[in-house]
């Protein structure tokens, strides 16, 4: 995965529908433009990161049977899609962090998105979740892998940890405004970013745990 991250990272994407304008492709080992602890990006490097996480991510999903596992032996699907979702954006985070990289917070976030419509789908194929209950049950399950990932990926900075913070708000809060509840008042207490986590980070270098194995 790490090598399929490094290469997709230096690649040009791959035509975007909508007609929208293709990002200009950077040489291989630039780095996009990093402001307050590797939270901000070049607007112009943003889909192709994005692309090139999504691919390896989803690689990582369908790589072995452990999603599947994972699935079929827990009782709550949403609590078992959520860990499916966070090990594989842990995955892939480790994966950068053994290359001596990472990826915006912004970038991660939509990737995982995509990631847990993926698990999503197949939670349903697998008869795990009646259709009409499919997509709450996906955005549950979105919510439980980024606590989950801000708890396990340790080695966040503060400033990453408040963008995902800040992420997460603002999903919450266009979620409350689709459904016409009311949103949280300017002066109300904010979420704090998830805490530091008690276990161990896994050392640099590790192979890559099976999806049934380690952190479930």
């Amino acid at each position: 995965m790490a090598g399929l991250l490094s290469q997709g990272m230096a690649q040009q994407p791959a035509p975007q529908q909508g007609g929208q304008p293709q990002p200009a492709p950077r040489p291989a080992g630039a780095q996009p433009r990093q402001a307050q602890g590797g939270v901000d990006y070049d607007p112009e490097q943003g889909q192709q990161m994005y692309q090139a996480l999504t691919q390896a991510m989803l690689e990582a999903l369908y790589s072995d049977d452990g999603a599947e596992q994972v699935l079929a032996s827990h009782d709550d699907p949403v609590q078992a899609m959520g860990q499916v979702i966070s090990t594989v954006m842990l995955t892939a985070h480790q994966a950068l962090t053994d290359q001596g990289s990472t990826v915006p917070p912004g970038v991660m976030f939509q990737a995982a998105m995509e990631i847990a419509k993926a698990v999503g789908e197949m939670a349903a194929t697998m008869q795990r979740l009646p259709p009409e209950e499919e997509a709450e049950a996906v955005e549950a399950a979105f919510m439980t892998a980024m606590g989950r990932f801000g708890q396990m990926a340790d080695d966040l900075s503060p400033e990453q940890k408040q963008r995902y913070a800040e992420l997460i708000r603002a999903l919450r809060d266009a979620k409350q405004q689709s459904s016409g509840q009311p949103q949280r008042e300017p002066g109300a207490p904010q979420e704090q970013a998830p805490a530091q986590p008690q276990q161990q980070q896994q050392p640099q270098g590790a192979p890559r745990q099976p999806m049934n194995q380690g952190g479930y």
